[in-house]
């Protein structure tokens, strides 16, 4: 591994904590760094699926709203990145991973992990 001058980890394996360093809403926190798999390990042992769940909290319905998404593994960050640009008054409440979408999601197992 290439010797950096201007990042030393905490713990010899390559691990540690380090300050957030852009502007959010989490900055003054610090984050947990380590090294991970390679690529295709790393895919192959994530969930096939995750659950996310928006939330639409707006005066434009008469009850705050939550919808269930079952996105693929392998599209999760295109999803993420659409509802967070797209999204308007539907946020993102949680996440979780899940071993199948139910059948009534009508999902296709093709693309999943």
């Amino acid at each position: 591994m290439p010797e950096d001058k201007h990042w030393i980890p905490d713990n010899p394996d390559g691990s540690g904590w380090a300050d957030v360093d852009w502007t959010s809403c989490i900055r003054g926190s610090r984050y947990h760094y380590q090294h991970g798999l390679p690529h295709a390990d790393a895919r192959a042992a994530m969930p096939a699926w995750y659950l996310v769940q928006t939330r639409l909290d707006t005066p434009l319905l008469h009850a705050p709203h939550e919808n269930d998404y079952y996105i693929p593994a392998d599209r999760l960050a295109d999803f993420l990145a659409e509802l967070t640009i797209a999204g308007g008054d539907e946020t993102i409440w949680h996440i979780q991973p899940v071993a199948a979408p139910p059948p009534e999601s009508r999902t296709k197992s093709q693309g999943a992990a």
